[in-house]
């Protein structure tokens, strides 16, 4: 991933602001799947430049050591796994790839968007656009995207 976060900002004529699609995806459908991911893909490249793997469920068999060895890592409704891992790909992308994703493209069925707006990961001189996808839009209203 590191090599495709290069390979995108190079794609960008050396600008490390890169357009990405953020998407989720569940172990089941529903919202009662215990495992979630979500992926970062450059708009660019098409390649995944991040991902968040967010699991409510604890198979500890001892729990004297939980809290040291439990490999959950998400509390909360399985609709908001896309949010978090959202929220914790952009938060570290300065970290992780020296990259801000200041477009988005979302499918537009998750609150992860208005979350990362909220928090101004960026500062005020990097505030995160949303890009709509056609696709999404017509299936949204309705219409089939052939129509």
């Amino acid at each position: 991933m590191q090599k495709a976060a290069k390979e995108a900002i190079d794609e960008n004529n050396s600008d490390n602001n890169i357009a990405v699609a953020v998407d989720g995806t569940w172990q089941k459908r529903g919202y009662t799947s215990h495992n979630g991911v979500v992926t970062v893909t450059s708009m660019d490249t098409g390649k995944v430049i991040d991902v968040d793997v967010l699991s409510k469920y604890c198979a500890c068999q001892n729990k004297k050591n939980h809290e040291t060895s439990c490999k959950s890592n998400f509390h909360g409704s399985s609709g908001m796994m896309e949010v978090k891992g959202a929220y914790n790909i952009f938060k570290r992308s300065l970290t992780f790839h020296n990259a801000r994703y200041p477009k988005y493209l979302g499918d537009g069925d998750s609150k992860a968007f208005e979350t990362i707006a909220k928090e101004n990961l960026y500062g005020d001189e990097f505030q995160v656009e949303k890009l709509e996808c056609i696709g999404h839009v017509m299936k949204r209203m309705g219409q089939d995207f052939e129509d």
